[in-house]
Order: structure tokens, then C-alpha cells, then sequence
């Protein structure tokens, strides 16, 4: 029988990295999300996964109230300055980052092991933003 080469696909990819042994976690993997979906919508999805799984009841009764009292909000990271809509951080050590992947797929060796493999997205390079031209800096017309 033929193997079968695994399925490569776009996704979302949800996460844990840290700094340092003592805030390990033992899947690096934290979630896999539709691509189609939002950087808004991951970025509420991550906070939330990451309030669950480590504040407190009361902690979560007072993000629940207010959002704002919330320590660790799920950011977009910047780049040269600008925030990018395709990779988004969260909380402290251990930390969650979500962002968009390509070719994305797991391989399952023959104890049933599970190993995830992507490749990142190029993260776009800020000298290539340009601000639009608005109407009062258009030059007037002939």
C-alpha cells in the first residue's frame, strides 16, 4: 500500500511559545482556525482562549463586566510601526501568537505520533507602505 502524502492547507495557527522550561506547555499547538476568518474575529477568539486557561474565576467575572480591566489583551503585531492584521500575540510567558500559515500538515509516525508542519507568511515590509493621496494633495486638474 502506498503512503499518502499528507494535506497541505491554509489556516490560522494558534500557538503557545514561552521563555524558559518553567512556562512550557506541552502542545505547542493550541488551535487551528478557518483562514477566511478575520484577524478581528482570531484576535477576540485568542483572547478569550487565553483568559479560560489561565485567570481566575474572578478574573474572568471582571473581563466579563469590563474589558478593559483585562491584563493581557490580544494584540497585532507591528511592523515598522503599523499594526498587522496577520499575526496577533497574547498574554505573558507562556504566550499565545496566532497567524497565518500555509501549507500546513500533520504526519503521524508509526507510534501515532503527531507532527505539525507549516511554512510562516512573509510579513510585508514596511518601506513598501505608501499613504494614499488624499483629495487636497492631488495636484488640480487642467
Amino acid at each position: 500500500m502506498r503512503k499518502r502524502r499528507p494535506r497541505k492547507i491554509k489556516a490560522w495557527l494558534v500557538t503557545w511559545e514561552w521563555i524558559g522550561d518553567h512556562a512550557k506547555r506541552d502542545d505547542k499547538v493550541a488551535a487551528i482556525l478557518n483562514p477566511r476568518l478575520s484577524g478581528k474575529r482570531v484576535r477576540e477568539f485568542v483572547e478569550l482562549f487565553y483568559l479560560n486557561t489561565f485567570y481566575s474565576l474572578g478574573e474572568r467575572i471582571a473581563y466579563t463586566v469590563n474589558k478593559k480591566e483585562n491584563p493581557y489583551p490580544a494584540r497585532f503585531m507591528d511592523i515598522g510601526g503599523v499594526p498587522w492584521t496577520g499575526a496577533i500575540y497574547c498574554g505573558d510567558n507562556p504566550f499565545l501568537i496566532a497567524r497565518l500559515v500555509d501549507d500546513l500538515a500533520v504526519e503521524r509516525d508509526g507510534h501515532g505520533e503527531e507532527t505539525a508542519t507549516w511554512k510562516d507568511r512573509h510579513k510585508p515590509n514596511p518601506a513598501s507602505y505608501r499613504p494614499r493621496r488624499s483629495e487636497a494633495t492631488r495636484p488640480a486638474s487642467e
